[in-house]
């Protein structure tokens, strides 16, 4: 279990745009006024599913929590089975704080024996609409767009609230905080997307974990182990001329490379290839840029856009544009 009690200050934020931090750090001072100053409070101790839900707890309520995830390292959560452990963990915890949409079945039905009070559900309050459909129900991964995770921020922070009341007005400044960052995220996100064309921005994999992103940023996801879906990503590939196809660490269980090695040289060009694995089923070690969603996010969004828009090799001159 990674146990997460870092102290999170406001320095660690400086990464995004001045011009939105400014205004958050005000807002956030402005709570914290009525926040009572330093107390002695007793630590709540929160169980998570994954790594991500831990990092929005810790992010969220600091110091005040000490948070274990059930699933923590380079673990996929997807075929994650309890062990009696893990089960003691959950129903022995002050808190329990899942994503829910069916991502790791045996926790929530684990955490669906502790009382109402005692478990948050970081989906809850997203409108049932802007959830993303399949045949099978909804995707799992559909809450990690930032403009959605929004609505999990301010939905946990209601609830660490009524537990830390001594200490709720500095909770509330770092929902502010971490709810500005979001909104500059995709913002951000927005404008380094707008180098890639329509026509280019094209993922082929072998997985939905991304796709909250395409939906989000205009993309067409391919599933190759969809044989129709199959199909559209050849026809796409040669279309677009398309670089990279795009694996996910601890997903697809290696379905995308069978697939390019069988049909690149013939269907496929055999210059395309496979772009390093995107990553959106755990967190990096905290100490690591990818080690938060936001370094995360961005680490993905900078792989996405080398992998369909290639920078040329030294003394090469740049690709022309597309239209």
């Amino acid at each position: 279990m990674q146990i997460f009690t870092r102290w999170l200050s406001r320095a660690a934020t400086l990464s995004l745009a001045v011009v939105f931090l400014v205004p958050a750090a005000q807002a956030q001072d402005e709570v914290l006024q009525y926040a009572g100053g330093e107390q002695d409070i007793d630590t709540l101790r929160v169980v998570t599913d994954t790594s991500f839900t831990a990092g929005l707890v810790d992010n969220i309520a600091g110091s005040f929590v000490e948070v274990e995830a059930v699933v923590d390292g380079e673990e996929s959560p997807l075929n994650h089975s309890l062990d009696e452990a893990d089960r003691e963990r959950i129903a022995s915890a002050d808190l329990v704080v899942y994503q829910g949409l069916g991502l790791m079945p045996e926790f929530i039905q684990a955490a669906k024996a502790r009382e109402s009070a005692d478990r948050v559900v970081l989906t809850d309050r997203i409108p049932e609409f802007r959830l993303l459909k399949t045949e099978d129900g909804v995707n799992p991964h559909t809450y990690h767009d930032p403009s959605l995770l929004q609505y999990s921020v301010d939905h946990l922070t209601i609830q660490l609230k009524e537990r830390l009341e001594a200490v709720a007005g500095e909770i509330e400044g770092n929902r502010l905080r971490v709810n500005i960052e979001l909104q500059s995220l995709n913002r951000e996100t927005e404008g380094l997307l707008e180098d890639l064309s329509r026509t280019e921005r094209v993922l082929v994999t072998d997985n939905d974990v991304f796709a909250y992103f395409a939906k989000a940023y205009h993309f067409e996801l391919l599933d190759v182990t969809d044989e129709k879906q199959g199909e559209q990503a050849i026809e796409l590939i040669a279309r677009n001329q398309t670089p990279h196809v795009f694996p996910v660490a601890g997903a697809g269980g290696g379905a995308l490379e069978e697939w390019l090695e069988a049909k690149r040289g013939s269907a496929i060009a055999e210059s395309v290839s496979l772009a390093p694995p995107l990553t959106g089923l755990w967190l990096a070690e905290s100490n690591l840029p990818t080690g938060t969603y936001i370094g995360l996010f961005r680490e993905n969004v900078s792989e996405i856009i080398l992998g369909l828009k290639p920078l040329p090799a030294a003394g090469a001159e740049a690709p022309a544009p597309a239209e």
